[in-house]
Formats: C-alpha cells, structure tokens, sequence
C-alpha cells in the first residue's frame, strides 16, 4: 500500500462526477450532518488537515466481480437518503473504490455541488414544506474570529430564500459558485459585481475558497492494489472497527452485502427499513433491527454483533429465510401499528424482536394476526407487549442472551398459541420478570406527556378502547391552552398554586385517549363545556366519566388540582388490579396468561 501523491478537492470532485471514484458494497451510507458538513469547510478554509483517504484501485477486468455505488449528491431525508447502484460492469480503465474517507467526500460533494433536505422541526412527514432543500453558503460579511463553538468562518445550509436575506453583517455566497471561477483573479469583478468590493474581507475569503478548492492538494491517500477482496474486507473492518462514528452493524451491513449473491443486502435491508418505518402512523426502526431480527429469525446461534457472527455460512443461512424474514417483521410491525404504537410510542424496538420470531414460526400470515380466531393470541402479544416496555430495564443490558433465551421458550413450548408464561418464566430467571411493586406503580402514575411510556400505560388503563381501527392521539383532559401563568392569574388561582396547575397539567392523570376527529373536535375547551356537546344525554356522559375514571368534572379550571388528584387515586387503584400489585406495596407475580 502507497501513499499517492496529493489532489485536489476540484479533481477528486470531478472524479466523482466521471464515476472514476465510487463507493463498493461494504461501504455505509451517508450519516455525516449539516453542522458536520459546515465545520468541515471552517477546517479547510483554517488549513487545518482532514487526514487521509485510503482508496482501493479495482482493475478493469475484475470490477464486473463486484458491485458498487455512486455518492450522494443531492441527499433528501424522505425521497433520496440512500445511494445509487453504479452501472459499472464495462469500463476500459481501473476504478478507484473508496475505503476510508466516504463521509468526507460526501460533505464535499453535497457541500461544493450539491444540496442537502432534512425534516424541519413541527411538520409531519407529509407535509410538502416539511423537507426544504438547502445548499452551502458563506457569510462574506463575518468576522473571521473563532467563536464559543470553535467556528470561525461562517458556513451554513440555507434555502435560496433565507440566502436572499440579507443586512449589514449578512452576504451568503453560494459556495457551489467557486467551481466556476476558473481564474482566480476573476473575483475581484464578482466582489466589485455584488457590490462588496469596498471591504477587503469578502475578497480575501473568496481567495481562500478558491485557493483550497482549486489548487490546494488536499486529499492525501493511500492506494490499495490488492485484488484479493477478503484482504480488502480485512483492511476496511481494521480501519473503521476502531472508530467510534461509524457503528459495527455497518461494518457488519457491509460484510453480508459483500457475500449475499442472490440478494443485493445492502438494498434489501435498506429497503425493508424504509418499508417497516412508513407503516401506520411511522416508525424509526433502523438497519440494526433489521440485522438483529436476520440473526435471531434465521435460528443462528449467537446472534450478538460479531464479525464472527457475519461468516459466509450465517449470512447464507439468512438469505436462504430473506424472503419469509421480510415478511415476518413487516406482519410484525403492522401487528404493532395495530396495537397504536408508533415511534412517539414504542420505546424500545427490540421489545418486538420475540413477536418477530413466534409469527415466523409459526408462519402466521397478515390477515390471520388480525382475524377474531387470533384474538386471544393477539391479547396476550399485546400485553405481554405493554408491561415490557413499561418495565424498566428489560431491553437494556444483556440483551442477547435474553433473546436468545426467549427465542428457546418459544421454541420449545408446547401451549399451542402465544407462550407467555414460558417467556415471562424465562425473563424472570434472568432478573428480567414483568412484576412490578408499588414504588414502580407510582413511577409509573406519575408519567408525564412526552414520556413514550403515556400511551402503554392509557392502553392498559382502558383496554376497552378500539386501537385497532382507530388512530388515538394522547390528549389533554384539561387543555394546556388553559394552564398559562397569565390565564391562572386570571382565573383567580393564588399565587403558590400556580405551579402546581402547571406541573399538573402534563400529568397521566390530566391525559386520555381520543381519536384524531374527536380531539379536532375537543380543541382547547373545558372538558365539562366538551363533554356536554359530545354526550348531550346525561347518562351516556356519566358512563364516559366512569370508563375513564374522570369522576366529577369540575366546570371551571379552578378546581383542576382536586380533579388531578382525585383522578391519580382512581387511576392508581385501577392499574394497581391490573397488574396484580397488592396495596401493601409487595410485589406479588402478575397473570401470565
């Protein structure tokens, strides 16, 4: 392996742009920020190194072995994340793979040619403004002074419009436009053009950008010669395996993309991530569950994140079940989805990974989790289900071997539908057992809204609810609207009980379960004024009252704290007889059936 001699950010970019540079198989796909991207730039445009590349020149007549793909150029967090399958199969000269450095070329290229769309914060995912597409920009107006976070030129992504806007310290130079400027004493005429040429500064950093990007050799590399692809795996697992940014299920996603031949792994997990995260209201699921359940459906035998574990026999072993693994988690993730979780609820996604393995089993088609001959099945999952994710620790440490665990109880059960009580036994033996005593209770009674534990605990406070052809947003019994400082003065609350009101507010025992007609509906009137309009019959409204344990509604905010507590109490004694708790605070086992 050679050092080469150094080249510049223009010609590794237009290298890319010619698909001379691309990525192979075992590479991971772009996770690098826009904060990551801009402090790159400051690095560069400071002379500070960015380290050396190490690449991997494949011969012509052995790159059809291999399969590759481009860079990221225009990323979009919702329709463009992922990278493109390179048709290289006939080419008459080598091709440059890249083995370290791939982030680094990425910023560059979406920073100096590109653009960058990710979710902007409170906007659903199906709103079109939701993704505005920005692109790199330098403030020619800053001051080249190191600021708190040790930045000192100030690049950012912005949208063309915010670019536009612009003051006295503000002028956002696109800085795709240096790729134009061929000679660099053309920027005098482009400064004097935008009408800065007065101040020496905007020119000054203009010739810097120039000078780094046109002329400067800044990727430093190695070559790698070797056409021997398993010591090209080792170089790459060496290299990044010591790395704290790049994940060992990436190394791990490379290796099975590397000795899959009948699937392309990297699409197919890929693909099945995104398939499984747009199922009901969404989800978050990232490539790591999809491994995980490839290890643990498949019946391989340790099914930690090993490289040991990623050996040519276990990855044929699980593209032999692809197929039915697809369809197993996506059955899964939709029996979820049935149940109301979402990623704003589903605190751990392991917590699915036996549910996983029991459909897969048992072959269980789509249409049969959802069928009345399931039922009792699909109550037990579900409650099983619920009490895992509001135990404390259950899927933190030691988690394989308690799903490896798990995986045996179903395995060799003999109860004919969902085995519970084997799985809760095999838990327990673990110090992993779904009891809880009274101290959890109260933990759990004082949740607050946010906390992905409010639904769970609301489901299983009021099971009687239809989550499986509705969809229930978590609201506030006694809206937020009402509960501001200035409101409270108003109303006549005394200055020490304000807080209270406040805090109180976001509590479990001020939120319920409404569809999103309904919640529409409620808005932020008074739960007495609302109740009254939805169940004009007073019968109908007290047996509302009773199933959701709101007791005597008071009409006005004034008597909110006493309703608060009123409705903890009856709350806690009702999740208390669920959970088996005795009210001496001992924790006593709870039904496994």
């Amino acid at each position: 392996m050679a050092f080469q001699t150094a080249i510049t950010i223009k010609e590794a970019l237009d290298n890319i742009h010619r698909h001379k540079y691309a990525l192979p198989a075992i590479q991971r796909e772009l996770v690098w920020r826009p904060s990551q991207i801009e402090r790159l730039f400051d690095s560069l445009m400071r002379g500070y190194p960015i380290g050396s590349f190490l690449f991997w020149r494949v011969n012509s007549e052995n790159v059809q072995e291999y399969k590759f793909y481009d860079f990221v150029l225009n990323y979009h967090q919702k329709k463009a994340q992922h990278n493109q399958p390179l048709n290289v199969t006939h080419t008459d000269s080598d091709l440059i793979a890249i083995l370290d450095g791939q982030q680094r070329l990425t910023a560059l290229n979406i920073g100096l040619r590109g653009s960058h769309a990710s979710k902007a914060p409170r906007l659903w995912w199906n709103n079109p403004r939701a993704f505005p597409v920005k692109r790199l920009y330098l403030n020619l107006l800053s001051i080249p002074e190191e600021n708190e976070d040790g930045i000192q030129y100030e690049f950012k992504f912005l949208s063309d419009s915010d670019a536009n806007k612009r003051d006295k310290a503000t002028y956002w130079y696109r800085v795709s436009d240096i790729l134009k400027v061929e000679d660099r004493t053309d920027l005098i005429d482009a400064v004097h053009d935008i009408g800065l040429g007065n101040t020496r500064n905007p020119l000054k950093m203009l010739n810097t950008l120039h000078h780094v990007v046109h002329d400067d050799g800044i990727i430093s590399f190695y070559e790698e010669k070797s056409q021997d692809l398993h010591k090209v795996l080792n170089i790459f697992v060496r290299i990044n395996s010591a790395g704290t940014v790049l994940s060992y299920s990436d190394i791990l996603l490379s290796i099975a993309t590397a000795q899959w031949d009948k699937f392309d792994a990297r699409e197919e997990i890929y693909g099945l991530v995104d398939d499984i995260n747009q199922i009901g209201n969404g989800f978050s699921f990232s490539k790591d569950f999809v491994l995980k359940a490839g290890l643990m459906l498949s019946e391989i035998n340790d099914i930690g994140f090993k490289v040991t574990n990623f050996n040519a026999a276990n990855m044929a072993r699980i593209q032999d079940e692809w197929e039915r693994i697809k369809i197993s988690v996506r059955n899964t993730v939709e029996l979820a989805a049935g149940f109301g979780y979402s990623s704003a609820t589903l605190s751990s996604t392991n917590a699915l990974m036996p549910i996983a393995y029991y459909i897969h089993r048992n072959k269980l088609a789509a249409n049969l989790l959802f069928s009345s001959k399931f039922k009792q099945d699909r109550d037990a999952i579900n409650y099983w289900l619920v009490r895992s994710l509001l135990k404390r620790g259950v899927w933190g440490s030691g988690l394989d071997s308690l799903l490896i665990a798990i995986r045996s109880a179903i395995r060799d059960s003999k109860s004919g539908g969902f085995p519970s009580a084997h799985i809760e036994a095999t838990m327990r033996r673990r110090g992993k057992g779904l009891t809880f005593d009274s101290e959890e209770l109260e933990d759990l009674i004082d949740t607050r809204y946010g906390d992905q534990r409010a639904y769970g605990i609301l489901m299983l406070l009021y099971s009687f609810i239809d989550i499986q052809t509705n969809q229930f947003h978590i609201d506030h019994v006694f809206p937020r609207a009402r509960m501001t400082e200035s409101r409270l003065r108003k109303s006549g609350i005394v200055e020490t009980e304000i807080q209270r009101y406040i805090d109180n507010v976001n509590g479990i025992a001020n939120l319920q379960l409404l569809t999103d007609v309904v919640n529409q509906e409620k808005s932020d009137k008074l739960p007495a004024e609302w109740l009254s309009l939805r169940y004009p019959d007073p019968n109908l409204r007290k047996e509302h009252l009773d199933l959701h344990d709101l007791g005597n509604v008071p009409e006005e905010v004034t008597c909110f704290n006493e309703f608060y507590d009123a409705r903890r109490k009856q709350m806690l004694k009702r999740l208390s007889d669920i959970l088996g708790v005795a009210q001496s605070g001992d924790a006593i086992a709870v039904s496994e059936g």
